[in-house]
C-alpha cells in the first residue's frame, strides 16, 4: 500500500500535484491512522500519525537546506495519551530522514548490502533510487578538470587539479603508452582522437579518421582511468567506420552499472542517418555491440546528435539540433530510443541549452541560457493524466550570483565553457576569471584567474572515488 497527498492550488489555475509519502510514516504495522494538519510552523502542511500506542508522530512538509526539493521532516515522536507528559524525542531508527543523513555517511557502496539486511524499514530506504543517487554523490569528490583545446594543428588535451590551497597547474595528458603512437597527434597522423567527457571515474574518447592517411568515420573508442593507468580500446562498428558513412555525427557516452570506478562498462553510440536517429551499446561483460535501435524523425527537420550526454536512472540523454531542438533518450537496460520534442519557449531565444538533472529526484533537465546570463531551468515532469512534459521549474540569475557588476550579461561573459549535466556544475569565463559553478548548491569558485585557452576549448570536470595518485604528466 502506497499513501499520497493530493494538492489543489486554487491559485495557479487550479493545478493539482501528487506528493509522495516516505513509507515510514504509514507502515501499516504500526499505524493506526493518518490525519492531515498543519502543526507545522507558520501553518505548513503536516501528517499526524497515531500509533497503536497513542503516540503520535508529526511529519512536516519542508524544504531542504539548498532550497530547491520538499522532503518530510519527522518532527517529534512520543505519546499523547493518558500519562504522557510531553513528547520523547525522536530516535533515529524511527526518524526517516534522520536515519537516510546518518546511512549517507558510510563508507563506500559494499556497506550497503550489509545494511539492507538490517531490517525491512533499513532496506527500503538504501534502495530507494534517491537515496542511492545521493549516496554515490557524496562518494564522489572533484578531482580536477580535462581542459579540451582546439588549437591550428589539432585538438589538445590538458588536466589541471583543482585544491582549496593551489593554484591550478595545467599538465600535458599521458595516454596508455602502448597506443601513444595513435594519440595527441603521433604517429603516421592517421587518427584524430576527440575527448568525449567523464562518467564514473574515466575518460572518454573516440577516434576519427583524418586525411589524407584516413577519413573522418568513427574508428575506435578509449575509455581510460587516468588515476589508475586502467584502459581498453573499443573497436566501432564496421558501418561506422566505413568511410562512405563519414557524415555520420556519432556521439559517445560512458556508463558503469555499479556507478564506481571499476568494474564490467558500457559504451553508448548515438548517431543520425537520414530520417531517424541510431542508438547501440557495447558491453565488456559480453565483449560485444549490440543491435542497432532506431526512431524516426520528422522529415522536414535536419539534426545532429549534441556533444554532451547525462545519465539519468538506467538512460543516457543527448540533445538533437535542427530545424526544430529535441531530445534523443536511450534506455540501457530495455533498449528503447525516444525522441522527445522541446517546446519552443524552450529555445526560441537560447544562446546555449544543456542537459542537466537539476529537477526533484534527479530527473532530466534542460538548460536554457538567456540573455544577461539567466539560466531557464525546463524540468521533464509527468502530469496526473500519465502524459510527461516540460514544465519551466524556475531562472537562476547567474550575473547575480557570480556579483558581475552592473554591466551584466554577455559583455561579462566571454564564454560558457561547459557544463557537467550529471553534477549540475558548469564553467564560466567572465572579465573577472573562470568560474565553477555548482547549480545545485549556488555555490561557486574561481578555478582559473583568467581564459586558460588561446582560441577555444572546453572544461570537463572528472570526479573520483579515492584519490590515490595523481595525473601523470608527460616527461
Amino acid at each position: 500500500m502506497e499513501v499520497q497527498v493530493l494538492e489543489l492550488d486554487l491559485r495557479s489555475h487550479i493545478s493539482l500535484a501528487v506528493m509522495d509519502v516516505p513509507p515510514e510514516a504509514y507502515d501499516s504495522t504500526e499505524h493506526h491512522g493518518i490525519y492531515l494538519s498543519t502543526l507545522a510552523p507558520g501553518g505548513g502542511l503536516s501528517l499526524v500519525v497515531m500509533s497503536e500506542h497513542v503516540d503520535a508522530r508529526v511529519w512536516e512538509r519542508r524544504a531542504t537546506a539548498a532550497g530547491r526539493r520538499r522532503r518530510w521532516w519527522c518532527r517529534c515522536f512520543g505519546g499523547v495519551g493518558a500519562g504522557s507528559k510531553r513528547p520523547s524525542p525522536a530516535s533515529p531508527i524511527h526518524d526517516y530522514d534522520l536515519l537516510a543523513e546518518i546511512l549517507l555517511r558510510l563508507p563506500l557502496s559494499s556497506s550497503l548490502p550489509r545494511v539492507s539486511l538490517v531490517c525491512t524499514r533499513w532496506r527500503r530506504l538504501v534502495t530507494d533510487p534517491y537515496f542511492l543517487r545521493r549516496f554515490r554523490t557524496r562518494s564522489w569528490r572533484p578531482l580536477g578538470v580535462f581542459l579540451r583545446s582546439t588549437e591550428r594543428l589539432g585538438e589538445n588535451l590538458s588536466f589541471a587539479l583543482i585544491s582549496e590551497t593551489d593554484a591550478p597547474k595545467l599538465l600535458s595528458v599521458r595516454v596508455p603508452p602502448e597506443r601513444h603512437e595513435e594519440i595527441g597527434g603521433g604517429g603516421d597522423g592517421s587518427d584524430a582522437w576527440k575527448f568525449c567527457g567523464c562518467r564514473h571515474g574515466c575518460a572518454l574518447l573516440l577516434s576519427r579518421g583524418r586525411p589524407p592517411h584516413g577519413h573522418f568515420g568513427a574508428r575506435r573508442v578509449l575509455v581510460w582511468n587516468p588515476v589508475s593507468g586502467e584502459h581498453h580500446f573499443v573497436d566501432v562498428p564496421p558501418h561506422l567506420s566505413d568511410p562512405d558513412q563519414s557524415r555520420f555525427h556519432v556521439q559517445v557516452a560512458l556508463t558503469r552499472a555499479s556507478g564506481d570506478d571499476e568494474g564490467p562498462f558500457k559504451v553508448a553510440l548515438a548517431w543520425v542517418d537520414g530520417g531517424s536517429a541510431h542508438a547501440c551499446v557495447y558491453s565488456s561483460a559480453a565483449g560485444d555491440w549490440g543491435d542497432v535501435v532506431s526512431a524516426p524523425l520528422r522529415s522536414d527537420s535536419w539534426f545532429c546528435v549534441g556533444d554532451l550526454n547525462v545519465l539519468v536512472g538506467n538512460s543516457l540523454y543527448w540533445m538533437l539540433f535542427g530545424r526544430r531542438t529535441c531530445v534523443l533518450g536511450f534506455d540501457l537496460g530495455s533498449q528503447n530510443i525516444a525522441v522527445i520534442e522541446v517546446p519552443r519557449d524552450a529555445y526560441a531565444d537560447h544562446r546555449g541549452l544543456y542537459l542537466s538533472t537539476l529537477a526533484e529526484g534527479g530527473r532530466l533537465s534542460l538548460i536554457s541560457m538567456t540573455t544577461k546570463l539567466r539560466a531557464q531551468v525546463w524540468e521533464r515532469m509527468t502530469g496526473s493524466d500519465g502524459v510527461a512534459g516540460w514544465v519551466l521549474g524556475g531562472t537562476i540569475d547567474l550575473a547575480q550570483l557570480l556579483s558581475l557588476g552592473p554591466e551584466r550579461g554577455y559583455g561579462w561573459c566571454k564564454l560558457l565553457l561547459g557544463v557537467a549535466g550529471d553534477d549540475n556544475v558548469l564553467f564560466m569565463s567572465t572579465r573577472s576569471g573562470v568560474f565553477m559553478v555548482h547549480l545545485k548548491s549556488m555555490q561557486f569558485e574561481k578555478i582559473f584567474e583568467t581564459n586558460p585557452f588561446s582560441l577555444s576549448g572546453s572544461i570537463h570536470q572528472f570526479t573520483h572515488l579515492n584519490f590515490p595518485g595523481s595525473v601523470a604528466p608527460e616527461n
